[in-house]
């Protein structure tokens, strides 16, 4: 199964960033942070993740960078870069660019296109030959949809960023490879313990992970995922903005669950 970390951001919205403080300011409010994250399964460490955004007033860019390794990482293995840039029209990340670019064992597979609003254009994958058990994309599967690190700047509810309302989407999702949904409902409200000890709310959302196009009919990974795992992302407020962003993310699974959980974060104002 050729995996990698940059699907694991992909398929089950694995892309996580900083851990912010909760006050709240206008969406368009400028911030810009960096964390890093540790990917592990069955609480033994497998993988790390970096993922540095900068959120401007009209514009944004965003990218990733990581690696998962180790006698655990049966499932994903691999390293790979993202980065995306676009723009913030009505509050909302609009991507306009994605590029990214993966390395597994010693095949590469280096993705480019653009957007026109949501749908895709300009779609430039240089990879292997595809497996013959590939579900075929569609035109109208790159039509609606979002960058995976872009679908999870989320823009909180006017009212109360951490309100059950910002919970209920559905993120449409294209990387250049696979489409997919992820269906977000509300759990629970909760805290996390920051840097320096002081607990912040969060906002806990399931996930209900379902593939459209571009998987393996026989990915043991896409099947794992779409049986209706315990799948759960945190949401906590990027400071001086109404942005909501992942700061963890578990698949229970009967070994162990893998769990994506920011560990290092740096977050400051933009003037």
């Amino acid at each position: 199964m050729r995996s990698t970390v940059l699907n694991v951001i992909a398929r089950g919205a694995f892309g996580l960033v900083a851990l912010t403080a909760a006050d709240v300011s206008p969406a368009t409010a400028q911030a810009q942070f960096e964390a890093r994250y540790t990917l592990s399964m069955a609480g033994i460490a497998i993988g790390k993740l970096v993922w540095q955004t900068r959120l401007g007033a009209a514009e944004y860019t965003t990218g990733a960078d990581g690696r998962v390794a180790g006698f655990l990482s049966l499932l994903v293995s691999g390293e790979g870069k993202v980065n995306v840039a676009g723009r913030i029209r009505d509050g909302r990340p609009q991507p306009a660019s994605f590029v990214s670019a993966v390395v597994r064992e010693d095949e590469k597979v280096n993705v480019r296109f653009d957007f026109d609003g949501s749908r895709v254009r300009n779609l430039k994958v240089e990879e292997p030959t595809p497996e013959p058990d590939r579900v075929p994309i569609a035109d109208a599967h790159k039509s609606g949809v979002m960058d995976p690190l872009s679908a999870f700047i989320i823009p909180g509810a006017e009212a109360d960023p951490l309100a059950p309302a910002s919970c209920s989407r559905t993120l449409a999702m294209f990387d250049g490879r696979r489409r997919y949904d992820l269906a977000l409902s509300f759990k629970r409200n909760d805290f996390v313990k920051g840097e320096s000890g002081v607990r912040r709310p969060v906002l806990v959302c399931s996930i209900k992970f379902t593939p459209i196009s571009g998987h393996r009919s026989s990915s043991q990974l896409v099947k794992f995922l779409a049986e209706g795992r315990d799948i759960e992302v945190w949401l906590a407020p990027v400071r001086t903005t109404r942005f909501l962003v992942p700061v963890r993310l578990s698949v229970a699974s009967l070994i162990g669950d893998m769990v994506l959980q920011a560990n290092q974060f740096e977050t400051a104002a933009l003037d």
